[in-house]
This record gives structure tokens, C-alpha cells and sequence, in this order.
């Protein structure tokens, strides 16, 4: 049975973070690779929304409802639209707000999250794996950053994905609800 127009936006809002969790989860084909975004799970665990009721420029209550989509992670917006890079950007973030300016990632990011993915190194020479040693953690956290700083970061689209597969199925239930609301509010 369809709800009113805040009980259908809530049941959408849900819906669309449930799948925009599952796409994080999800092994994707992102910019000619095969990437896996939910490194630790901490992105996925911090999605939310919030339906609100709109408002007139004055502060008063409008006829309709907003749905904004959420999360606690500072990051979240980067990983959801990507980040051109500084001299070059990748194939999905061309048209993203958000550009790296310096040639490198500031100290520690890359190294904390080596941490929470077992990194192997590779000897250059012979392809084999090197060992662990701190001097090349090191090196290696500061090739990475500075990789990604020059060319970007490459948009993930967990949120818009997972919208556009919301919206066929529930899409329908939010603008009869609508209707619904409308045609009692007219009758009163």
C-alpha cells in the first residue's frame, strides 16, 4: 500500500543507500580496471539521508519534500565524484568540482591506508616481492600519493548508480504518493 509522500521518500532514501552500499561493495570495471571501493567498510557504514520538508525563501513550510543524501566520512563526496587530477585527470572525473593542487597527498594518508590493505612490494629489477621494510613503506606511500595527486582520483558514482536503480522501482510509488497528497490536499 503506498504511504504518503514522506513515507514513500523515506522508503526510497533507504532503498538508494542500501544499493549505493552494495555498489561500494561490488567489484566495478572504474576508468579500464577492476576496483573494489569498500577498502574497510567505514564509507558504507557512514551513508545515510534525510527527507526534509521544503521551505520558502522566508523560512515558511512549502508543499514537497527533499531528499539529501549523507554521509559522516569527510571523504565521501571525492570518492562518490572523483578528483582531477594536477596534470592530468582520468576519463570519470573530468566532470567533477574538485581538483588536486600540489604534485603530492599530504604525509600519512597513503601510509594509513596501506595499512588497512596488506600492500606487497615488488623489487623493480626482477618483479619479485621485497621485503616489508619501513625505508620502503615509505617510498613507496610517497610514489603512491604522488600518483594519484598528478593524476586524479577516478569517480566511483555510488550514490547516482545506485539512484538510477532505484527510481524504476520505486520512482513510481513517490509520484503517486504525490499525486495522492495533492488530490486530498485539494479536496480540504
Amino acid at each position: 500500500m503506498i504511504g504518503s509522500t514522506k513515507q514513500e521518500m523515506n522508503r526510497f532514501g533507504a532503498r538508494v543507500v542500501k544499493l549505493a552500499r552494495i555498489n561500494l561493495g561490488a567489484r566495478q570495471k572504474i576508468d579500464g580496471k577492476m576496483r573494489v571501493t569498500n577498502n574497510t567498510g567505514a564509507l558504507s557504514k557512514s551513508l545515510g539521508y534525510e527527507v526534509t520538508q521544503k521551505r520558502t525563501s522566508k523560512g515558511q513550510f512549502a508543499s514537497g519534500f527533499d531528499l539529501k543524501l549523507t554521509s559522516t566520512m569527510s571523504y565521501a563526496s571525492f570518492m562518490e565524484q572523483g578528483v582531477k587530477g594536477s596534470e592530468s585527470t582520468k576519463p570519470s572525473s573530468r566532470k567533477s568540482p574538485f581538483q588536486f593542487k600540489s604534485k603530492n597527498l599530504p604525509k600519512g594518508v597513503v601510509a594509513g591506508w596501506m595499512k588497512s590493505k596488506p600492500v606487497r612490494l615488488r623489487d623493480l629489477g626482477t618483479g619479485s616481492f621485497a621485503k616489508n621494510t619501513e625505508q620502503a613503506k615509505k617510498q613507496a606511500s610517497f610514489l603512491i600519493g604522488r600518483a594519484i595527486a598528478t593524476k586524479g582520483l577516478s569517480a566511483r558514482n555510488y550514490f547516482k548508480d545506485a539512484i538510477e536503480q532505484a527510481v524504476p522501482q520505486q520512482g513510481g510509488d513517490v509520484a503517486v504518493a504525490m499525486a495522492l497528497d495533492y488530490i486530498k490536499k485539494f479536496k480540504s
